[in-house]
Formats: structure tokens, C-alpha cells, sequence
């Protein structure tokens, strides 16, 4: 499987450096046309410190924590054809206290992953007829982490780093396609204007992926295991990929507010497992709300919804330590606010 995970990361790489490529060459070369192909990028940042030493008492504890959005989005637009490219990775971590994790012991408190979403969707499509605002469209989507992630026997967090206890013990929880995400369909797109796109297709193909065997036979990522959990937890049988059959609608919208001062952009993906529940919907939206502070600087917010009938995530339940109460199926919301350089490419 390690095999897959270069090639998937090889394919971002080449995907953004040929639309890079792609855009400057056609901005050096047409002098006298608008060029078809429009091209940004923005780096967003949020930063938080707290240092004491010798604290009062009263005080909180010591805080260190970044968090930073990149985003890359790209889009071609020449009639009949239009393919619109976008890329993100939302990422945080932070460290709270200081000294050792628990008594006893050598380790210093690490730290902890507070986010980590990398995205990729493309969508090509072809007009039906000139004129038409029906266009024959694919849609491709790709969900993933990128640094790895670690549990700790006692200490309650997500790390970034392992730990000496037991190595063997199968404490890491995460990292680059494991898990991930891929959606694949073709079908019709209607756009009315620049603003709003929604994308149909009854038949998509989406592979829900564990590349890594160890994290795998967990089976806390909503890939197929069967039989008893061993004393570490593991399942003696488990598969990689779950391959699922269904029907797929994304609908895209974008506004701008205040002479382009503001703006709200929102990217939503639904989907209907055709062989297992398929009452039950999945969904993937991400929202970006943002208002031009200066030239170039956006005060961003962002807000992420998520649901899959087959992963479990962290219950939140306030009257459990560390607001925790184990793992379910519950719509997972994320939000970040931060300030975002932008720049047209």
C-alpha cells in the first residue's frame, strides 16, 4: 500500500504544478485576448501563545497552538468546454501545559493535532448545445490527512508524535490515506449563472480507503472487518477499500458581497449508498464566509459539515472527561477563523 500513497501524492503534485504551468504559459503568451484560465492561491494563519512561568495561582495552563489553511483553486472556462480545479489542506495543532505526560514518566507533553483535512475536487464538462446551460460533466473528489496521528495509553489527544510505551501496541490512529475518501461520477451539471452549479448523477462510484494494514484492522474508520477483537483491539479480518455504488448530487454556489469586499462560497456533496442504507445520506459541505480587510488580506471563516452512514467519529458529550464519551455515527462540525493572504496566479 505503500506504493498507493506515493502515487496519490504524486498525482496532487502533478495535478497543481500542471495547472500552474498551465496558467502562466497562457498568461505570458495571449496579449490581445482575456485569458480562459483563471488561477489563485491563499495561505491562511491563526497563531495563539500564552507562556508563565512560576503561574499565579488561579492561572490556566501554558498555550502554543497554529493552525493554517492553504488553498489553491483554478478554473478554465472556454465555451464549450469548462473545468473548474480546487485544493485545500486545513491544518492546526497546538500544545497545552508543560512538562511530563504522566508521573513517572520521561516523555515531554507533545503536540496535539487539532486539524488536519486535505481536499481535492475537479469537475470537467462539455455544453450540450451552444447556449444551453446543461453541460455533459465528470466529478472527481478526493478526502484525506496528511501527517500522521498517535494515541497515547493515558493521556487523552491526538499527537503527532509516537510514543516509546509499546510500538507494537497499535497506537497510531491515522495518517496520509488512511483514511480517505474518492468519489468518481458522471452525469449532468446546470448552471444558470457564475454563481451556482448543481451537479447530478445517478450512478457514482465512491471508495472509502485504508491503505495502512495496522490502522485497517482497527476498524475504526468504516472499513469492512469481521470477527472478535483481540486484546489490542484488532480484527483478525478486515479489507483496505470499500468499494460502494450510489447516486451522487454536488451543488456549488458562490456570492460576493460589497463591491467584491465580502464574499460566501459553499461546496456541498451528497451521496446515496445504493447497497447499504441507502435512505442514509452522506454529506460533505464546506462553507467560507470572507471580507477583504486590505489589498491581498481576507479575514476568513470557514465551517465544515460532515456525515458518513459507515465512519464513527469522536462522540462530544460535555458530562465525560475531555468531553468525549467514546465513538458513533454524529454529524461532525468543524470551524476555523483565521486571516488569509490571497493571490491571483
Amino acid at each position: 500500500m505503500d506504493n498507493l500513497q506515493w502515487l496519490f501524492a504524486g498525482l496532487c503534485i502533478f495535478q497543481l504544478c500542471f495547472f500552474s504551468l498551465n496558467a502562466q504559459e497562457t498568461k505570458d503568451s495571449v496579449v490581445t485576448e482575456a485569458s480562459p484560465w483563471e488561477t489563485s492561491a491563499g495561505f491562511g494563519l491563526d497563531f495563539a501563545q500564552l507562556l508563565q512561568v512560576n503561574p499565579k495561582q488561579g492561572a490556566g495552563l501554558n498555550r502554543l497552538g497554529f493552525g493554517s489553511a492553504i488553498t489553491f483553486n483554478t478554473r478554465y472556462k472556454s465555451s464549450p468546454l469548462s473545468w473548474e480545479t480546487t485544493f485545500s489542506w486545513q491544518f492546526g495543532l497546538q500544545q497545552l501545559g508543560a512538562g511530563v505526560l504522566v508521573r513517572g514518566s520521561t516523555e515531554r507533553l507533545p503536540f496535539q493535532k487539532a486539524l488536519d483535512e486535505l481536499r481535492l475536487n475537479s469537475q470537467f464538462g462539455n455544453k450540450t448545445a451552444k447556449g444551453s446551460k446543461w453541460f455533459y460533466s465528470a466529478d472527481f473528489s478526493f478526502l484525506s490527512q496528511l501527517a500522521p496521528t498517535y494515541a497515547h495509553p493515558e493521556y487523552r489527544g491526538n499527537f503527532l508524535s509516537n510514543f516509546e510505551y509499546n510500538e507494537a501496541s497499535g497506537n497510531i490512529l491515522s495518517r496520509f490515506l488512511s483514511p480517505a475518501t474518492i468519489t468518481l461520477a458522471v452525469g449532468m451539471d446546470y448552471k444558470p449563472n457564475d454563481r451556482l452549479s448543481l451537479f447530478y448523477s445517478p450512478v457514482g462510484a465512491k471508495f472509502l480507503i485504508v491503505a495502512s494494514d495496522e490502522i485497517a484492522r482497527r476498524g475504526i474508520h468504516g472499513n469492512p472487518v469481521e470477527g472478535q477483537k483481540d486484546a489490542n483491539g484488532d480484527y483478525p479480518e478486515f479489507l483496505n477499500v470499500d468499494r460502494q455504488i450510489g447516486t451522487l448530487m454536488r451543488v456549488k454556489y458562490l456570492a460576493k458581497f460589497w463591491n467584491k469586499k465580502a464574499f460566501y462560497k459553499s461546496n456541498m456533496l451528497l451521496y446515496s449508498n445504493y447497497l447499504n442504507n441507502p435512505q442514509n445520506i452522506d454529506i460533505d459541505w464546506t462553507n467560507e464566509w470572507g471580507v477583504v480587510l486590505f489589498k491581498g488580506l481576507n479575514l476568513n471563516l470557514t465551517l465544515n459539515v460532515f456525515y458518513d452512514d459507515d465512519v464513527k467519529v469522536q462522540v462530544t458529550d460535555l458530562d465525560f472527561p475531555n468531553g468525549v464519551s467514546g465513538l458513533g455515527k454524529r454529524v461532525s462540525i468543524t470551524q476555523q477563523l483565521l486571516l488569509k493572504y490571497v493571490v491571483s496566479i
